[in-house]
């Protein structure tokens, strides 16, 4: 009853006189959160709700339709408009303490979009906000959409945390119309922050396929504002990643021009992935989460080698600044655990065809390079969560005994492509769908962090701790 009365409060609370009913129909998304500073995407559409009453297309399998066709009549879009955006924020949950952004006027230039950086913000503080809109020079207002973030502890304290970890967002694996039911189960939990990491949407093997910026950005449209979604980013952070399918399609470098892809190209899918995300332009980064834990989260696709290069000491999925920067950070972190979350595998196993990644041998000279510097400079407090794989999983590296995490695809329909148990590497193995969920807390002097598998609906099917 709580949570369906905190949904209708988010949507019609703090509802000005005369305003008119909501123009956010994807909803509102709190990124990049730091003890004193957080990015808020807006946008701004033309409806209330998505187009649940839109064309399903159910010819060949991502084949787009045709030029001419108004992509606004496809089922799930949601259609931008001209207009200003503002956000209210501040620490009271009717907002009589509010500080506002200026409004900003908003363009198909960024697709109506906008991102609010907000600084000078209390450390482990819950912020409440109202993100309002208006049609272009402030007439007419719409009903705002009301939300919460809570900032990340200092980094000299300690404090619990849990957070989950996602992947694999297929339309066509929906197993409910309203979204997945994982975000369901991670509202279950009250985590601090979720880290989607990566295939946010599928570009190349959805229908439609996205050929053009437009259909790109009616994938963001269909996925995120599925009411499950948009509920769950109005409570809870997200840190979001990319890879593959949501930069242009199925295991793409920088250069790559696939026919079935044009006119899109590489450099619009990294483009339409700023816009559509909030956070800056660096997609590479950490961030600390007080005393007890670091994240890092590497960018995959921006920087690499051609997968079909001859594999060498010049070969490289991360790119010699990034990797310089993940070693050299790592190395001087004093957080008590240390999570590198990568959009693909490091230790696997993968299938034996595949070469996108560190765990394949496309790439073992630098996922051999890596995995051996972690052995030999950094204790046993280093672990690594990924995404991209459609199975669940926790290996150990037979040389090196690096920890990894694959949290699986979001749904069951969509698990699947394992090359199957392996008991060298394998202390758990699942293909099904679910998500990864991390905690650390602090008691009698002494510091845990936990991992666990849930499956769609949240159930504990394995976990891992350690302890120090």
């Amino acid at each position: 009853m709580a949570r369906w009365w905190w949904s209708i409060w988010s949507i019609l609370s703090c509802l000005p006189l005369g305003a008119q009913e909501p123009r956010q129909a994807t909803g509102v998304r709190v990124g990049e959160v730091t003890p004193e500073s957080a990015v808020v995407w807006m946008r701004v559409t033309a409806h209330a709700e998505r187009n649940w009453a839109g064309v399903v297309r159910r010819g060949k399998p991502g084949e787009p339709p045709a030029p001419d066709f108004p992509v606004e009549r496809l089922e799930g879009a949601c259609p931008g408009a001209a207009g200003r955006a503002r956000l209210r924020y501040g620490t009271r949950e009717d907002l009589r303490d509010a500080l506002a952004t200026p409004w900003v006027e908003v363009s198909a230039a960024r697709d109506y979009s906008h991102q609010f950086k907000l600084t000078g913000l209390r450390s482990d503080t819950v912020y409440y906000y109202a993100a309002e809109t208006t049609g272009p020079g402030g007439t007419p207002r719409h009903a705002p959409l009301r939300g919460r973030f809570r900032t990340a502890p200092p980094a000299d304290k300690y404090a619990d945390v849990t957070f989950t970890v996602v992947t694999c967002h297929m339309y066509q694996h929906l197993d409910h119309r309203e979204g997945f039911h994982i975000y369901e189960a991670m509202t279950r939990l009250e985590p601090r922050f979720v880290v989607i990491t990566g295939d946010n949407v599928y570009y190349d093997n959805e229908d439609p396929r996205a050929v053009t910026p437009a259909l790109a950005r009616y994938h963001w449209e269909r996925m995120w504002s599925l009411p499950r979604h948009v509920r769950f980013l109005l409570r809870f952070p997200a840190y979001w990643q990319k890879d593959d399918h949501d930069t242009l399609s199925d295991d793409c470098w920088p250069g790559m021009d696939p026919p079935q892809m044009r006119p899109m190209t590489f450099a619009e899918g990294q483009r339409i992935f700023l816009e559509q995300v909030p956070m800056g332009e660096k997609t590479y980064r950490r961030f600390r989460w007080g005393r007890g834990v670091e994240i890092w989260l590497t960018e995959g696709r921006d920087f690499r080698s051609p997968n079909t290069a001859p594999d060498g000491p010049e070969k490289t999925i991360w790119g010699a600044e990034q990797k310089k920067w993940l070693m050299e950070t790592l190395a001087s972190s004093e957080a008590d655990f240390k999570l590198l979350i990568s959009p693909t595998p490091l230790v696997g196993p993968d299938r034996p065809n595949k070469r996108d990644n560190h765990a394949n041998r496309a790439f073992a000279y630098e996922g051999n390079q890596f995995r051996q510097w972690v052995r030999r400079h950094l204790p046993e407090n280093f672990f690594v969560a990924c995404g991209d794989r459609h199975w669940q999983y926790h290996s150990v590296h037979p040389e090196t005994g690096l920890h990894e995490f694959g949290c699986g695809a979001v749904s069951d329909e969509h698990a699947g492509g394992s090359p199957g148990y392996d008991p060298t590497y394998h202390r758990f193995h699942r293909v099904a769908g679910g998500f990864l969920s991390v905690s650390f807390q602090r008691a009698g002097g002494r510091s845990r962090i936990v991992f666990r598998h849930h499956d769609v609906h949240g159930r504990v099917l394995h976990e891992y701790a350690a302890q120090r």
